[in-house]
């Protein structure tokens, strides 16, 4: 009898170190699954993740510096938080992110700053008389910003939480560990819109975002052996930092969106009175349209008047909405126009009405 049940428990030991094993080998099959389709790329791969709906390059330059959108660049961030992981690169990384993503909106003419020492590079180049004269970026063409924004990273905890857990030394080394965990982190960014002819600050906003990953796998060691797998896996493929520093360039673009008009006002539409020197000439009135000359009307907010019939053609001035402008010529559907200062250009006349 007690043979017998000797048999019988060395049985019950064999078949609950087998299931144990199986049951091992049935969680590394699916560990190891979870890496290799997750975690694990076989080949290089590369993927725009952003862009693709923004404005065509033709579609940019045909956009007047003096049209509906407020021409706006964006000033390196800065560091308010102390806690020494700052460099200047990551400001310039964070400028550069909230850069390409206002102009992805298509709502503004963005302005380049981060680099505008290489396109003076480029353009004193052009002057030295190194390159042909027909091919060189002319001088004086830059365009000045209506709108500056400038940043402050004031909050920044790069794993402000976390948790980890294990299980190891199990089947004599056949599982040597599996770990997992989760990260957070945390990040607020103080936004300023500002007025460049006036240093007025006509927008102000702070931005919040947090993001948390979980490790699924962050170490993997034993495998079939006293051996163990070198290197750490992990289940995400950018860090809470990004994830977090995205989600508030997202959020402060929309505020800026929301905060602009789509069609802004531009100083410089409304020119200034040039001074007039005490021996000049008195000033000629300007020249008074025929009784059989064609008047139109300006029929929308503002208009640009070209040097040509086209919207390729250089804008000279902009007339605005109820303008009176004499027809000097037509040319298909342009028309070239007077206004009541005397200056003279091209225009679309399908914007403009019969004057009443």
């Amino acid at each position: 009898m007690e043979n017998r049940q000797n048999s019988i428990h060395k049985k019950g030991v064999s078949m609950l170190s087998t299931n144990v094993k199986v049951g091992i080998l049935s969680l590394l099959a699916m560990v190891f699954s979870l890496f290799l389709s997750g975690c694990v790329s076989t080949e290089p791969k590369a993927t725009v993740t952003s862009g693709q709906s923004s404005p065509s390059i033709q579609e940019v330059q045909a956009e007047a510096y003096n049209g509906p959108k407020a021409r706006i660049a964006v000033a390196r961030f800065k560091d308010k938080t102390g806690k020494g992981w700052w460099t200047g690169q990551i400001g310039d990384g964070m400028a550069d992110q909230l850069t390409t993503a206002l102009f992805n909106t298509g709502r503004f003419i963005v302005l380049e700053r981060q680099t505008l020492s290489d396109v003076l590079q480029e353009q004193d180049l052009g002057a030295s008389g190194r390159i042909r004269r027909d091919t060189a970026a002319p001088i004086g063409q830059i365009e000045g910003a209506e709108l500056l924004v400038v940043g402050a990273v004031t909050e920044f905890e790069g794993n402000a939480s976390g948790a980890r857990g294990g299980i190891g030394g199990i089947g004599h080394g056949i599982f040597g560990g599996l770990m997992g965990g989760f990260k957070k982190a945390h990040m607020a960014i103080d936004l300023r819109v500002i007025d460049t002819r006036t240093s007025r600050i006509v927008a102000a906003t702070s931005v919040e975002g947090e993001a948390t990953d979980v490790n699924m796998g962050a170490l993997l060691g034993g495998w079939g052996s006293a051996g163990a797998l070198a290197g750490g896996l992990s289940a995400w493929k950018n860090t809470p930092i990004e994830k977090a520093l995205r989600i508030c360039i997202k959020k402060a673009v929309e505020f800026i969106v929301s905060k602009t008009p789509q069609h802004y006002y531009h100083y410089t539409e409304q020119p200034a009175p040039q001074p007039t020197a005490v021996s000049s000439p008195p000033p000629q009135s300007a020249p008074q349209p025929a009784p059989s000359a064609e008047v139109v009307s300006v029929n929308v907010n503002r208009l640009n008047v070209r040097s040509g019939p086209g919207k390729n053609y250089s804008v000279m001035f902009t007339a605005t909405r109820g303008e009176r402008l004499t027809v000097l010529e037509r040319s298909g559907d342009w028309i070239r126009v007077r206004n009541s200062a005397g200056r003279e250009g091209w225009t679309a006349g399908w914007l403009t009405v019969p004057a009443r």
